[in-house]
């Protein structure tokens, strides 16, 4: 699909509208279930089953169904580990590495990625319109035959060879040029920033196991029996009673976090690589161009149609992208500063609310220890 026949359009009704309420694990594969409904009703189509590679697969299915130079493509959420090695270690990560407990599998962070994923695709203005690759994704039962999707050694080496060639090239647009620079060390901020945030809720996570391990001790402070020893039990269990408020408190804490900034924090941290990806293909056809020019100079006369049509060719598909790629940053940083207000008005108010409930069950606490006759 040509991105030139969708640019003045403006916002596309979505094909359909999807929930990933749940996964469930077969062995170490992680099988999706997305609940996909009828836009305008809500009305249940299907629920079909689908693991990470049929997200690949997708991707790679629209990019090569859809002419993509100038657009901004939704980023694919991180692959989840399954595997027992893999929870052990995101148990020790978040708990430290002296736990002798494993984590259960919580999935509902990946399947609120994969959601928003989907409704990222079906929103987007171009890939949006792709009805075919999409209903087959989400209407069929059987996933789509998918090719094994692996980049060998050759392949990588010469991605790395071209990022080299054209990545430093000077853009002949000022503009772009500008981008160019602002995504290098606005991509570099995102990433600092949300592996910081996710530090901070371990951080906190620790906290509140430090909190419950300090409970658990003053609660089992019960040997002796004389007088004095039962009314400092009965105050050690009152304090003990008011650690684990406070526990409950700060993991009630980092799960907002984690849904609120953490989450959006992840999405633009991926969403950085998508421009800096696309501000790479439009300087490619940049160069692509100017080599056609260069070609064109010094082409014999016997070659000289063939190196006016490819100039022309090249000339056009620069133009088209930077008209589409223009458009796309433009809606991207628009649709960044409303998310990134959002995110931050929604994390300050679960933040507030928290404080507050967990103040309210600290002063119950402080209230019945006072009352106490010691």
């Amino acid at each position: 699909m040509d991105p030139e026949t969708v640019e003045n359009k403006g916002p596309i009704k979505p094909l359909f509208s999807v929930k990933v309420p749940d996964a469930v694990k077969n062995g170490e594969i992680l099988q999706f279930n997305i609940k996909v409904l009828k836009t305008d009703t809500d009305e249940e189509i299907c629920t079909v089953s689908r693991q990470y590679e049929d997200l690949e697969w997708l991707q790679h299915c629209l990019m090569t169904e859809n002419e993509i130079s100038g657009l901004i493509l939704p980023p694919l959420p991180a692959r989840p580990e399954t595997d027992a090695k893999a929870a052990e270690k995101n148990t020790k990560k978040q708990l430290g590495t002296s736990t002798n407990v494993l984590m259960a599998d919580e999935f509902h962070s990946h399947c609120h990625s994969v959601e928003k994923y989907l409704v990222l695709v079906l929103e987007h203005e171009v890939l949006g319109r792709d009805k075919e690759t999409l209903s087959n994704f989400l209407c069929q039962q059987e996933a789509p035959i998918r090719a094994k999707l692996k980049r060998g050694i050759m392949s990588r080496l010469s991605s790395v060879v071209e990022e080299a060639r054209k990545g430093q090239h000077r853009d002949i647009d000022e503009f772009f040029h500008k981008q160019r620079e602002w995504s290098t060390e606005y991509s570099k901020g995102a990433k600092e920033t949300s592996q910081n945030f996710n530090r901070m809720l371990i951080a906190q996570i620790r906290l509140a196991g430090c909190y419950g391990h300090l409970a658990t001790s003053m609660s089992a402070m019960d040997v002796y029996r004389d007088a004095t020893s039962v009314q400092m039990n009965m105050l050690l269990s009152k304090i003990a009673e008011g650690m684990e408020d406070y526990k409950r408190g700060m993991e009630v804490l980092c799960t907002n976090d984690e849904r609120t900034l953490g989450r959006m924090l992840d999405l633009y941290d991926r969403y950085m690589d998508s421009v800096k990806e696309m501000l790479f293909r439009r300087t490619s056809l940049l160069v692509t161009y100017e080599d056609a020019s260069k070609a064109l100079e010094k082409a014999k006369p016997v070659k000289k149609a063939a190196a006016e049509e490819a100039k022309a060719s090249s000339r056009k598909a620069y133009e088209s992208c930077s008209t589409v790629a223009k458009k796309e940053l433009k809606s991207f940083m628009q649709q960044r500063i409303i998310s990134f207000e959002g995110g931050l008005s929604l994390f300050a108010e679960c933040r507030i609310k928290t404080a507050r409930d967990t103040y309210t069950l600290l002063v119950r606490t402080l209230k019945a220890v006072k009352e106490m006759d010691i």
